[in-house]
């Protein structure tokens, strides 16, 4: 980073940058295509931690990847808080799967 002109007080740390938990989930629907009303009601079930049948935590959506009524749709989900991914949890006929989880903690020698 020399020369930007911040002077010598770089405080460089080993991390991903995505924060201390990111995780990538697939959105599919059972039957049929979804609708972007269904996905609007499962971001805001997500990011209340409202679901239909299990328990879950409150999370933070940071991005959403693909293409209305096309499987899967993606999120990324930010923070260690649980997430259901039994199908219908959140929204009728809508499954929920991990696909990818980012944990800086991990991967910095943590837990």
């Amino acid at each position: 980073m020399a020369g930007i002109g911040f002077g010598t007080n770089y405080d460089v740390k080993v991390g991903n940058g995505l924060g201390p938990q990111t995780r990538i989930y697939s959105v599919n629907k059972g039957t049929g295509d979804h609708t972007q009303s269904e996905l609007d009601s499962l971001v805001q079930a997500m990011t209340s931690g409202t679901t239909l049948a299990n328990s879950a935590d409150a999370v933070t959506i940071a991005g959403v990847a693909g293409t209305v009524g096309t499987d899967p749709v993606y999120l990324a989900v930010q923070g260690t808080g649980t997430v259901a991914t039994t199908a219908g949890d959140y929204v009728a006929d809508i499954t929920v799967a991990l696909v990818a989880d980012f944990n800086d903690d991990a991967q910095n020698g943590g837990a």
